[in-house]
Protein backbone atom coordinates (compact mmCIF):
# COMPACT_ATOMS: atom_id res chain seq x y z
CA UNK A 1 0.00 0.00 0.00
CA UNK A 2 2.84 2.38 0.87
CA UNK A 3 4.53 1.63 -2.47
CA UNK A 4 1.33 2.45 -4.33
CA UNK A 5 0.90 5.73 -2.46
CA UNK A 6 4.53 6.66 -3.12
CA UNK A 7 4.12 5.80 -6.80
CA UNK A 8 1.05 8.03 -7.06
CA UNK A 9 2.84 10.93 -5.36
CA UNK A 10 5.85 10.58 -7.68
CA UNK A 11 3.61 10.32 -10.73
CA UNK A 12 1.81 13.53 -9.74
CA UNK A 13 5.16 15.36 -9.66
CA UNK A 14 6.02 14.00 -13.10
CA UNK A 15 2.80 15.21 -14.74
CA UNK A 16 2.46 18.53 -12.86
CA UNK A 17 4.44 20.52 -15.48
CA UNK A 18 2.14 19.22 -18.22
CA UNK A 19 -0.93 20.39 -16.30
CA UNK A 20 0.70 23.76 -15.60
CA UNK A 21 1.29 24.24 -19.33
CA UNK A 22 -2.34 23.34 -20.04
CA UNK A 23 -3.51 26.08 -17.65
CA UNK A 24 -1.70 28.80 -19.60
CA UNK A 25 -4.17 30.81 -21.61
CA UNK A 26 -3.63 32.24 -25.08
CA UNK A 27 -2.44 35.83 -25.21
CA UNK A 28 -4.00 38.33 -27.61
CA UNK A 29 -1.85 41.10 -29.09
CA UNK A 30 -3.68 43.97 -30.81
CA UNK A 31 -1.97 45.05 -34.05
CA UNK A 32 -2.39 48.73 -34.93
CA UNK A 33 -1.87 50.23 -38.38
CA UNK A 34 1.38 52.08 -39.04
CA UNK A 35 2.37 54.50 -41.81
CA UNK A 36 -1.26 55.00 -42.89
CA UNK A 37 -1.44 51.37 -44.08
CA UNK A 38 -4.98 50.78 -42.87
CA UNK A 39 -3.88 47.26 -41.82
CA UNK A 40 -5.19 46.31 -38.39
CA UNK A 41 -5.86 43.11 -36.52
CA UNK A 42 -4.45 40.92 -33.83
CA UNK A 43 -2.11 38.05 -33.11
CA UNK A 44 -2.93 35.12 -30.84
CA UNK A 45 -0.04 33.55 -28.91
CA UNK A 46 -0.83 29.98 -27.87
CA UNK A 47 1.48 28.47 -25.22
CA UNK A 48 2.91 25.02 -25.99
CA UNK A 49 5.46 24.52 -23.20
CA UNK A 50 8.81 25.88 -24.42
CA UNK A 51 7.22 26.88 -27.76
CA UNK A 52 4.54 29.35 -28.81
CA UNK A 53 2.16 29.12 -31.75
CA UNK A 54 1.64 32.60 -33.21
CA UNK A 55 -1.38 33.21 -35.44
CA UNK A 56 -1.56 36.67 -37.03
CA UNK A 57 -4.87 38.00 -38.41
CA UNK A 58 -4.88 41.29 -40.36
CA UNK A 59 -7.59 43.19 -42.23
CA UNK A 60 -6.83 45.50 -45.13
CA UNK A 61 -3.84 43.57 -46.48
CA UNK A 62 -3.00 43.51 -50.19
CA UNK A 63 -4.15 40.32 -51.95
CA UNK A 64 -1.42 37.76 -52.68
CA UNK A 65 1.43 39.84 -51.22
CA UNK A 66 3.72 38.12 -48.70
CA UNK A 67 4.30 40.55 -45.84
CA UNK A 68 7.22 39.60 -43.57
CA UNK A 69 6.49 39.67 -39.86
CA UNK A 70 8.66 39.17 -36.82
CA UNK A 71 8.84 39.35 -33.07
CA UNK A 72 11.29 42.11 -32.12
CA UNK A 73 12.77 43.21 -28.82
CA UNK A 74 11.44 46.55 -27.66
CA UNK A 75 8.08 48.21 -28.20
CA UNK A 76 6.34 49.51 -31.31
CA UNK A 77 7.49 52.99 -30.27
CA UNK A 78 11.12 51.88 -29.82
CA UNK A 79 11.77 48.71 -31.85
CA UNK A 80 15.08 46.90 -32.18
CA UNK A 81 15.31 46.52 -35.99
CA UNK A 82 16.91 43.06 -35.71
CA UNK A 83 14.19 40.37 -35.38
CA UNK A 84 14.34 38.18 -32.29
CA UNK A 85 12.02 35.57 -33.87
CA UNK A 86 11.04 35.26 -37.53
CA UNK A 87 7.40 34.50 -38.27
CA UNK A 88 6.00 33.15 -41.54
CA UNK A 89 4.91 36.02 -43.79
CA UNK A 90 1.35 37.29 -43.63
CA UNK A 91 -0.42 36.35 -46.89
CA UNK A 92 -4.00 37.40 -47.50
CA UNK A 93 -4.27 38.51 -43.88
CA UNK A 94 -3.00 35.40 -42.09
CA UNK A 95 0.21 33.86 -40.81
CA UNK A 96 0.76 30.77 -38.61
CA UNK A 97 4.16 30.06 -37.04
CA UNK A 98 5.49 28.07 -34.08
CA UNK A 99 8.50 29.75 -32.46
CA UNK A 100 10.93 28.14 -30.05
CA UNK A 101 10.25 30.40 -27.08
CA UNK A 102 7.62 30.22 -24.34
CA UNK A 103 4.98 32.89 -23.85
CA UNK A 104 6.40 33.43 -20.35
CA UNK A 105 9.82 34.20 -21.85
CA UNK A 106 8.26 36.60 -24.38
CA UNK A 107 6.77 38.50 -21.45
CA UNK A 108 10.07 38.84 -19.54
CA UNK A 109 11.19 41.90 -21.51
CA UNK A 110 9.45 44.32 -23.87
CA UNK A 111 8.69 42.61 -27.20
CA UNK A 112 6.50 43.48 -30.16
CA UNK A 113 5.08 41.84 -33.28
CA UNK A 114 5.83 43.88 -36.38
CA UNK A 115 4.53 43.44 -39.94
CA UNK A 116 6.39 44.89 -42.95
CA UNK A 117 4.87 46.07 -46.23
CA UNK A 118 6.75 43.51 -48.37
CA UNK A 119 10.13 41.84 -48.78
CA UNK A 120 10.97 44.57 -51.29
CA UNK A 121 9.99 47.37 -48.87
CA UNK A 122 11.12 45.74 -45.61
CA UNK A 123 11.82 49.08 -43.91
CA UNK A 124 8.18 50.18 -44.15
CA UNK A 125 6.13 48.94 -41.21
CA UNK A 126 2.39 48.43 -41.78
CA UNK A 127 1.23 47.05 -38.40
CA UNK A 128 2.65 46.55 -34.92
CA UNK A 129 1.55 45.39 -31.48
CA UNK A 130 3.31 45.26 -28.12
CA UNK A 131 3.34 41.86 -26.41
CA UNK A 132 2.11 42.40 -22.86
CA UNK A 133 0.50 40.41 -20.08
CA UNK A 134 -3.26 40.94 -19.75
CA UNK A 135 -4.26 43.63 -17.28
Amino acid sequence: MKKLALSLVLASFAIAPAFAAMKEKPLKVELAAQNDSGETGYAMLYPHGAKTKVIVHLKGTPKGVAQPDHIHKGTCANLDPKPAYVLKPVVDGKSVTTVHVSVADLLKEPMAINVHESAQDIKKYVACGDIAAPK
